[in-house]
């Protein structure tokens, strides 16, 4: 697989986490999942963004070759 492809992946993948983030509080908020539930929920999401944000970021980018 190459980097660009894994990069844009990653990327994709850790919005979609970032957004999990977000939308557990609000559901808990709104009495839609239990406190367990938004526990989990919120865990897992947090470290999938960290793991896919890290990985993103610390993967080579394929630009163009220099010259």
């Amino acid at each position: 697989m190459s980097s660009r492809l894994f990069r844009r992946i990653s990327g994709g993948l850790a919005l979609v986490s970032l957004a999990l983030c977000l939308a557990a509080p609000v559901a808990y908020f709104l009495r839609r999942i239990s406190e367990g539930s938004y526990r989990k929920a919120f865990l897992l999401a947090s470290i999938a963004w960290f793991v896919l944000a890290t990985a993103r970021a610390l993967t080579p980018d394929d630009g163009p070759p220099p010259g």
